[in-house]
């Protein structure tokens, strides 16, 4: 598989790749292990039950699953930038990184932000 330079996962990032009916049709380990689902169980489901805008006010349902569909088809050359979360998990929020691969030709999302995190206390000044 075959994707713009600036799109590949770097470090270990998680990423699915997509296909044009907004479908995961495969997916990292460490995307499964952040997501909490197995390869096997997610592929063929639509995107959206694992992923949705982090932002539905500014950019929509239809702004996600569009920059998909039209890297999962091809058009333009661009890697597009959405911020998403998992779904059902509020407080979590990631930019994906969103561009064409293939053959077959996909769409490939990264989430760029997919590493573990930890909070810890800070003292008021």
């Amino acid at each position: 598989m075959e994707a713009r330079e600036d799109a590949i996962p770097i470090g270990g990032e998680a990423f699915l790749v997509i296909d044009s009916g907004l479908l995961v049709q495969a997916m990292s380990s460490r995307a499964q292990s952040f997501l909490g689902v197995t390869e096997e169980l997610a592929v063929n489901r639509p995107v959206a039950d694992l992923l949705v805008p982090a932002d539905a006010e500014t950019q929509g349902q239809a702004g996600f699953a569009a920059a998909i569909a039209d890297a999962a088809v091809g058009y333009g050359d661009e890697t597009t930038h959405k911020f998403v979360r998992p779904k059902n998990i509020f407080g979590v929020r990631m930019q994906a990184r969103i561009a064409t691969c293939g053959p077959p030709r996909a769409a490939l999302v990264v989430l760029e932000d997919s590493g573990p995190r930890s909070l810890r206390a800070v003292k008021d000044r």
